[in-house]
């Protein structure tokens, strides 16, 4: 098996954090999920000391430019608006990559609205445990699936300790996720379109 050239993958990653290639036009608004997944390779290939203290504040400054007044973070700064919207709202799994990279940059997250941060997930939590990855006032809006119920059990994590007053319902979480478990001949999902599509493919995984 022929070795990873960490030289040029570690090349690639840096200059994608500074300048991304024309072909990532349309994930614009995935920014934080790109530079998450960009920093993270660095991290595993323990290359992170390429990075200069500049540009280490200039990242960390550039992903809380993306947090939402009242708690949580938007998935890139091209959807800021004057006002909340559907366009401009809180995303649940950007703020486990915007947590994740701050910490991956050796930030304290002091700067955290850590109170709405936990505020949001609770208002996305869904009677049945599950998440739903964006919330305006009452009104939530998106898939529901687990790759939102890991976001948020993750940032739940990075924001330990929680007081029960600020906690998602953690029982509720742990019997949606039973729920959703896959058996050889039965499949538990949360709808059934869902179901039959996976009856059919007979296979699945989980991304986030």
């Amino acid at each position: 098996m022929s070795e990873v050239d960490v030289a040029r993958h570690v090349a690639y990653c840096r200059r994608c954090l500074n300048l991304l290639p024309g072909a990532f036009t349309s994930n614009d608004l995935n920014r934080l999920s790109l530079g998450f997944f960009l920093l993270n390779a660095l991290d595993i290939l323990n290359c992170l000391s390429c990075i200069t203290p500049e540009e280490r504040e200039e990242w960390i400054n550039w992903i809380y430019s993306c947090q939402i007044p009242g708690g949580g973070f938007r998935g890139s700064t091209g959807t800021k608006t004057n006002e909340p919207s559907i366009f401009d709202a809180g995303h649940l799994p950007a703020l486990y990559f915007a947590i994740a990279s701050l910490l991956i940059l050796g930030d304290d997250l002091t700067r955290i609205d850590r109170r709405g941060a936990l505020d949001t997930m609770k208002r996305l939590q869904n009677e049945d445990g599950s998440f739903s990855p964006v919330v305006i006032g009452e009104d939530k809006f998106g898939e529901v699936d687990v790759r939102h119920l890991y976001c948020a059990i993750a940032a739940r994590e990075m924001l330990s300790p929680i007081k029960a007053e600020e906690d998602i319902d953690v029982n509720a979480a742990i019997r949606y996720i039973q729920r959703c478990k896959v058996r050889p001949t039965i499949v538990y999902t949360h709808n059934s379109l869902m179901m039959e599509a996976m009856r059919r493919a007979r296979a699945w995984s989980l991304m986030v």
